[in-house]
């Protein structure tokens, strides 16, 4: 008698599917003509930030994990990650995503700091100002600097991902998704999600971020915070549910 649902061994055949593919897949050193879909590798310290801050919290978080593999393990872990560029003016290969992840293995021991990913889009021949257009227009950027000011000019990000500087209240959404108190969103609708969160957060939480202790504490306030009415348009909202 067969008692795996179907469901479950559809998923499971498209799991082994997807890591085949990964598995044979070719990766080639990134070239401005690159065509949509194209697996790529680069040197970190060559990717275009499409953001001003990260969280530093999760950056370290990341660097613990990055540093505690092996080479191959190491690739595998980048490889999974894919982190997504879209070549701009100039040949320019700018992330639209893998910030945090990239800024911890550049700050990381490992020697090797080569990025895997696929070309999401070749936009090498528009102008500048129509390009940052299109970013904006599918959400490929977010120009909202560390103190939640904006949006700036395209033009004042960081060149390279050691220029980033620190949001302390995307870290706090960061941790406060961790905690549970919203839900991790994918694709198109989790587009920043962290950020919109810490932006909540930024008129109601205060803390010092020197201490751990009192980070801790002001994750537990936001946690509380984040299922308020007041966030339910934010995305990964979820209500409490209510007990008699």
């Amino acid at each position: 008698m067969n008692l795996i649902p179907r469901w479950a061994t559809l998923l499971l055949l498209i799991a082994v599917i997807d890591n085949t593919a990964r598995a044979t897949e070719i990766y080639t050193p990134f070239q401005p003509t690159m065509k949509v879909g194209a697996a790529y590798t680069i040197a970190a310290a060559k990717l275009h930030p499409t953001q001003f801050a990260v969280g530093f919290r999760e950056v370290a978080y990341k660097m613990k994990t990055i540093d505690a593999k092996n080479a191959a393990e190491l690739r595998a872990y980048l490889e999974d990650k894919d982190v997504p560029v879209v070549i701009g003016p100039g040949g320019r290969p700018y992330m639209t995503d893998g910030h945090h992840t990239i800024r911890a293995l550049l700050d990381s021991h490992q020697a090797d700091k080569t990025v895997y990913g696929h070309i999401l889009a070749n936009w090498a021949e528009l102008e500048e100002a129509v390009f940052w257009a299109q970013m904006q227009t599918h959400h490929y950027t977010y120009l909202m600097d560390q103190d939640g000011r904006g949006p700036l000019a395209p033009s004042l990000l960081p060149t390279t991902l050691t220029e980033i500087q620190s949001n302390i209240y995307r870290g706090l959404g960061w941790a406060v998704m961790k905690a549970g108190g919203f839900v991790e969103k994918k694709g198109p609708d989790g587009f920043f999600q962290e950020f919109y969160w810490g932006e909540y957060f930024r008129a109601k939480v205060r803390w010092n971020d020197a201490d751990d202790n009192d980070f801790k504490r002001a994750v537990n306030v936001a946690v509380a915070l984040a299922h308020e009415p007041a966030a339910a348009k934010l995305p990964g909202y979820t209500a409490l549910t209510q007990h008699p």
